[in-house]
């Protein structure tokens, strides 16, 4: 197999710099992207563009309040892409314009308890539409002031999962809580967490009081200290890895959230592949290194949903669901073993953030 990463796009400086420098080299893959978001929300829900970007007018000020840089780092972004800050902000909150769609994602995390030369290691296959690889970079950025982070990023904007130089990594999967209500867009905490600088910052961050809504953030630093955080808007669940491992697909696993749980009824998909890498991860304790973690990600067990997801026949090209990329953060070493497209189809680059 041959290696095949995602592109990496370099940018540093204060937000608005760092945000232009990012539009002006992602320009096309946000035309890419704004297509592939505008389609995604008619189909599921019947609304136009334009009333997309009216209802993402109303998070905005949560944003500000919460992370006025990265809002800043949107607007550079705009000016370098030459699209309009309005629709720019839009693809933030696309998933709570069009709550439902796309449900994958499997997360292990593990620490030095448990591998076998004592690294921290945070692993995530990126389940989504086989569209959306053509806008997705690994983003490199130096901010002033600020950790030098890797994130994988849609459009070279929207923070997927990453890791910073101050050994923090947040990856995680997406849940479908039943209270979305306007507040902050839940990529913003995503993007906050790449500026902490240690652990208590991160989990502060990553679950804010006023949250529109959570994806399941898993956030780990390089001290092997492991959290879940099983969000919805109103509600969360903070999961410790008290045995040094943690492992989380699309659903809730503590018990007081399952009453957030908007569909129940959909996420066998999600439950297998939970119970199928904790179990795989299991049979390492002990021995686990980057190599075994790969093995794990390329599993095909229950075909196409499994671990390493492939397309199921038949299904509309907005309904279907597969692994996109792969990375696996080593916090200890901070470096990125990234994959582009589907873990079994190729060989994963690695990148420092060493000097």
């Amino acid at each position: 197999m041959k290696k095949s990463t995602l592109p990496v796009v370099e940018v540093s400086g204060k937000p608005y710099e760092l945000g232009r420098a990012a539009g002006k080299k992602c320009a096309q893959k946000a035309v890419v992207y704004k297509k592939s978001i505008s389609e995604s929300v008619l189909y599921y829900t019947g609304q136009s563009w334009d009333k997309a970007i009216r209802r993402a007018k109303l998070y905005l000020p949560f944003a500000e309040e919460f992370c006025p840089d990265y809002v800043e780092e949107l607007r550079g972004y705009a000016e370098g892409s030459k699209l309009p800050f309005d629709e720019v902000f839009t693809f933030c909150c696309h998933e709570l314009l069009s709550p439902q769609g796309f449900k994958g994602c499997t997360d292990i995390v593990v620490n030095g308890d448990i591998t076998e030369d004592g690294h921290v290691l945070a692993a995530h296959n990126e389940d989504w539409s086989g569209d959306a690889l053509a806008t997705v970079v690994l983003l490199h950025a130096k901010p002033a002031g600020k950790p030098e982070f890797f994130t994988t990023s849609y459009a070279g904007i929207l923070p997927s999962c990453g890791m910073n130089s101050a050994g923090i990594s947040l990856t995680g999967n997406a849940l479908s809580p039943n209270d979305v209500r306007l507040g902050i867009p839940k990529i913003f905490p995503v993007r906050k967490v790449m500026e902490a600088r240690r652990i208590g910052e991160a989990l502060e961050w990553a679950a804010p009081d006023e949250r529109a809504s959570s994806y399941n953030n898993i956030v780990t630093d390089r001290n092997g200290e492991i959290y879940s955080l099983e969000g919805s808007a109103t509600d969360c669940a903070r999961i410790y890895g008290i045995d040094g491992y943690l492992v989380h697909t699309n659903h809730y696993t503590a018990p007081k959230m399952e009453k957030f749980e908007a569909e129940p009824n959909a996420m066998s998909c999600s439950i297998f592949r939970f119970n199928r890498a904790l179990r795989l991860i299991e049979r390492q304790l002990g021995t686990v290194t980057v190599e075994s973690m790969k093995s794990i990600l390329r599993d095909h067990v229950n075909r196409p949903g499994s671990i390493c997801r492939h397309a199921e026949p038949g299904k509309h090209s907005l309904d279907v669901s597969e692994t996109i990329f792969s990375i696996i953060y080593d916090l200890t070493d901070l470096e990125a073993h990234v994959l582009k497209g589907k873990p079994c189809a190729g060989e994963y680059e690695t990148f420092s953030l060493k000097g």
